[in-house]
């Protein structure tokens, strides 16, 4: 589908803002409503405060006498869902004598805060997409400013503008949406824009810039040590540019920002400097200033009883956000404008000011009986703006898999990646080798998946087999395998083996020798049994212990490794191309992709036997090597796992089966048990926007099995890498995987931030 049909859709969906019916000027308006008003109610009026989460009768009972006793502006919601929330603002503004500014902090849609709405992907993801596609953030402003406007929400604190000019900056990263300071003014004026076409306050924050940090004011107060003309040139210029565009409100930020307030611990949110000199008079914004939330460590680490409150007030500041203590705040501030005409004349002004916001934006003619959930319509507008954003991740994740194509890291491969159990990505590319007549790869080829079968088939029947208690995880393995008894391996336990510590080689050719027994499946066993091992403790990746393991589960089940699990696991999930030997099970050689041009031992190119070499010397089935299969059964199993044993209302495993082999068997050892993991710290064979509760694991013929319970994202790569020659590995070379998967994170998983990542050849390459 083209981007102008998107477009289209998107332009013949977006409603027209309704005129106002109101009769009254807004200042008409305006001085009916202060007439008679107290200071206090005046002062009440700049306050917005927090809508308590998960209120029952009595709290919410408490709220709404603090409401209807201090007579505030407004309230801000910040967690619940539509259900909750639209049945609370109808009966707050019922309460309240002034109609209420209702807020939001939704900066990625409603679903932000109330969990039953739409989320968008992070700004960051918008920052990464061609500037012809820039529309799409006014599209996602305007689509988030009407389901605002239907749930009676006025202001929405949003865009971030904020430039992310620091990887360590613990409270923006992906909100930001680039390094660059005009891509984010470009970006941050389209969302703006968006959304007060629809009649919703946009409100630019974190002013004067939050981006280069490495302190989070919800805990501390963060310093910025930059120059006046590097602020101009980088954090100010966005907040300029929306600023020219019209935007209504700024959000000021709890910094110290020392080119402009020498007053040590003294907030750019509570700083005349700031506010009145820098925001109001030299860059020339007159809508409304917001501080950010006074509740925050920035504020009342140094300011108390009301005093951070005042000193805003004076800053320049018209709406105080979130005050500690709202009855303190109001006393404060009448307090000190009993002896000070300049103060009540400012809390007049201010109050002014607010009242005015307040008719521009539909407050002197409410109707909340009007007031919706958001319909199935926005739910459509909302699914086509995420397929446009799908469409152009897809062409990026397209040109780095055509790139590799083109440098022959592969001929060709499968992707499918997953949301919550939802196809995201699906699609086959290339060829099954590179001769130019070569079979195209569809999403029925068949790839021999190497070291993936440690845990698409022997890590699945252990987990099994624990469950179900016929093995325990610090058993010796020798209790099972009694051959092992008077070797240096005596003492090992399955779960040393599992993770990679048990001592024991990498890899040895035992394929050289079994070729000559009369049984070589029986001569690798013998072999792997009697290879010399080290004391256990240290990591090292070991071919050699899942040999063993795969022996393991015929020993304690009565079943060879690929009856179990095709028992247990593969038929019952439906996997039509997941095997063990698939020639004998019925697949086309010509649809499996072929392997290694084998000339040392084979003396042809491997296709549909498994190109490991000892596990082809034990007949195709092993623990460490052997099954074949496709992106869309993989998909299941890993998905399985992610939910936690169930798949289309059946169990295979218990959660706490799962939990426990997805946990890290020693300090300072990434590997779960069976399970490949991120480094620690991010990295290692996925890309940092993994989570550290992710597990998978990579193959040598150019494969990739991944789950990520903290995002919901499986991702699956299957290639061959090895055609036909496994030397040189060009696809870890040029981090072909990692590069497809984060492009998958960026869309689907913004808020998940990147990890630098550190990784060894051998850690890519198993």
């Amino acid at each position: 589908m083209s981007w102008y049909r998107f477009f289209f859709i998107l332009c013949l969906s977006a409603a027209v803002c309704p005129l106002r019916a109101q009769t009254q000027t807004q200042t008409e308006w305006v001085d009916s409503v202060m007439r008679g008003m107290t200071l206090q109610q005046k002062a009440a009026q700049l306050m917005i405060i927090r809508v308590p989460i998960d209120m029952n009768a009595e709290a919410q009972a408490s709220f709404e006498d603090l409401l209807c006793r201090t007579e505030v502006g407004g309230v801000c919601f910040f967690v619940g869902t539509a259900r909750q929330t639209l049945p609370l603002i109808r009966r707050f503004q019922s309460l309240s004598s002034v109609p209420l500014l209702v807020c939001i902090d939704a900066e990625w849609g409603l679903g932000m805060r109330l969990k039953d709405c739409y989320s968008f992907p992070r700004n960051a993801v918008f920052g990464l997409l061609p500037r012809e596609m820039d529309t799409l953030v006014y599209a996602m402003g305007r689509e988030i400013g009407r389901q605002c406007r239907q749930m009676g929400i006025h202001v929405n604190f949003a865009p971030v503008v904020d430039v992310n000019s620091n990887p360590r900056n613990p409270v923006i990263g992906t909100r930001s949406f680039s390094a660059d300071p005009r891509r984010v003014a470009d970006l941050g004026v389209q969302y703006m824009r968006g959304l007060q076409s629809e009649g919703v306050m946009a409100v630019a924050k974190h002013f004067p810039g939050h981006g280069d940090t490495e302190t989070d004011s919800h805990f501390d107060l963060p310093v910025i040590n930059h120059t006046r003309q590097y602020m101009d040139t980088i954090d100010l210029l966005p907040f300029q540019r929306l600023i020219d565009a019209g935007v209504e409100g700024v959000m000021t930020a709890h910094l110290q920002v020392n080119a402009y307030e020498p007053e040590p611990n003294h907030p750019s949110s509570l700083s005349a400097n700031v506010v009145s000199d820098l925001l109001r008079k030299r860059m020339g914004f007159n809508g409304l200033v917001i501080t950010d939330g006074l509740d925050m460590k920035g504020v009342t680490k140094y300011y108390h009883d009301g005093q951070g409150e005042l000193e805003a007030l004076l800053a320049g500041t018209d709406i105080l956000l979130l005050p500690p203590d709202v009855p303190q705040a109001i006393e404060t501030l009448c307090n000190a404008a009993a002896g000070d005409p300049h103060l009540r004349m400012l809390i007049e002004l201010r109050c002014r000011r607010v009242l005015r916001a307040k008719y521009d934006h539909g407050c002197a003619d409410l109707h909340p009986d009007r007031y919706h959930i958001p319909d199935a319509g926005d739910s459509l507008r909302c699914a086509a703006i995420a397929e446009a954003l799908r469409m152009t991740a897809e062409s990026k994740t397209d040109s780095i898999i055509a790139d590799g194509m083109a440098r022959k890291a592969y001929p060709g491969c499968q992707l499918l990646v997953l949301k919550e159990g939802r196809t995201m990505f699906r699609k086959a590319y290339g060829r099954l080798s590179y001769a130019p007549d070569a079979p195209e790869v569809t999403m029925n080829t068949v790839y021999d998946l190497a070291s993936v079968t440690k845990v698409a088939g022997t890590t699945l029947a252990l987990m099994k087999l624990y469950e179900t208690r016929k093995i325990r995880l610090d058993d010796p393995l020798s209790r099972y395998l009694p051959y092992l008894r008077h070797t240096d391996k005596a003492k090992i336990t399955i779960r040393q083996v599992m993770c990679h510590v048990a001592g024991l080689k990498p890899f040895a050719p035992f394929w050289k020798a079994a070729t000559a027994s009369d049984d070589p499946r029986q001569s690798v066993i013998a072999q792997a049994a009697a290879s010399p091992a080290k004391a256990p403790g240290e990591y090292q990746y070991s071919d050699i212990g899942f040999i063993l393991l795969g022996e393991l589960v015929e020993q304690v089940s009565g079943l060879p490794l690929d009856l179990f699990v095709e028992r247990h696991f593969y038929h019952p999930l439906g996997l039509c191309n997941t095997h063990f030997r698939p020639l004998e099970h019925g697949i086309d050689s010509l649809r499996i992709a072929p392997t290694e041009d084998d000339r040392h031992y084979r003396n042809c190119v491997v296709q549909g036997r498994v190109h490991d070499e000892n596990a082809y010397a034990m007949g195709g089935v092993s623990g460490h090597a052997g099954l074949f299969g496709t992106a869309d059964d993989l998909g299941r199993i890993m998905q399985m796992l992610l939910n936690g044993g169930e798949y289309d209302g059946r169990r295979y495993l218990k959660r706490e089966t799962i939990d426990t082999f997805n946990t890290r068997c020693y300090d300072g050892c990434r590997r779960g048990i069976g399970f490949d993991k991120p480094l620690i710290g991010g990295g290692g064979p996925v890309c940092g926007e993994t989570s550290q509760q992710s597990f998978g694991h990579t193959g040598f013929t150019g494969t990739m099995v991944w789950a990520d319970p903290a995002t919901g994202i499986v991702f699956i790569f299957l290639s061959n890498r090895v055609h036909p020659d496994a030397t040189p590995n060009r696809l870890a070379d040029l981090n072909i995987r990692t590069q497809v998967m984060s492009e998958a994170y960026r869309l689907l998983a913004p808020s998940a931030a990147p990890v630098p990542a550190s990784s060894s050849p051998a850690d890519l390459g198993n």
